[in-house]
């Protein structure tokens, strides 16, 4: 199954992004680093002593939007735990090609308040970003203001491996070895029962116990229902464990 939701005008852009669904409806997206609807440290605590006994763990990320999901994802591991080879590469997908190639280029949009977000939690931003332009990166349908662009360090960039791809088929052909995490946040509840019963089904073929799956924070209600009722059990706040 192929499915573009929203063709020709879904853009999951830097920060502040907004779109007209099917229907013409307006929806605005948000993307930025240490997004909270998810306690980054203790998921990250969480998962690493969930899988202490595999080699190997993928991390596939859907909807990756500009690269502010994956970077925060390796920066919570690497200034939380070392040696944790075994998580990396991630694979981020992201079914627009404007989307892909933002994040392929290495750089991202932050302004004042992704700044702050890294002081919040005594993170060096230097040591993962330096400053290259203090005009923003250009993406179609990026409405954020006053935002600088920054090159992703190579410690960023070797962990993460950027895809144009659709969920659907990369959940439906995945193999796993209940050794996976899949952060599918903040975008099944743009999508009809129907398609999150499609997509979940093929999440519950190809997972097996053990492996998680993670939500936003608009993905709570019909999302979850439809979620547990696929075999999957919800261990933290928005992240759940296929059993």
């Amino acid at each position: 199954m192929n499915i573009n939701f929203c063709p020709n005008y879904c853009y999951f852009t830097s920060n502040n992004g907004y779109y007209r669904d099917e229907n013409g409806n307006g929806i605005g997206t948000k993307t930025k680093m240490f997004r909270a609807d998810l306690d980054w440290n203790r998921f990250t605590d969480f998962m690493v002593k969930h899988f202490n006994d595999k080699d190997k763990v993928q991390i596939l990320q859907f909807a990756s939007s500009d690269g502010s999901e994956a970077y925060t994802q390796i920066i919570t591991l690497l200034e939380n735990y070392k040696n944790l080879d075994k998580f990396f590469p991630i694979e981020a997908y992201d079914i627009d090609k404007n989307m892909y190639e933002a994040a392929n280029s290495g750089l991202l949009n932050m302004d004042d308040k992704d700044l702050t977000s890294f002081k919040n939690r005594n993170i060096d931003w230097g040591k993962y970003f330096k400053l290259k332009s203090d005009k923003g990166l250009e993406i179609l349908n990026n409405t954020l203001e006053n935002s600088k662009t920054y090159s992703a360090s190579p410690v960023l960039i070797d962990k993460v491996n950027f895809h144009q791809g659709d969920m659907f088929e990369v959940m439906k052909n995945h193999k796993d070895d209940s050794n996976t995490v899949v952060l599918c946040r903040n975008i099944l509840e743009y999508f009809t029962d129907r398609e999150v019963d499609s997509f979940m089904s093929f999440a519950a073929s190809n997972l097996k116990n053990g492996s998680l799956f993670v939500t936003g924070e608009i993905d709570e209600g019909r999302v979850d229902e439809i979620i547990q009722r696929n075999g999957f059990v919800r261990v933290l706040p928005n992240i759940y464990m296929k059993v």
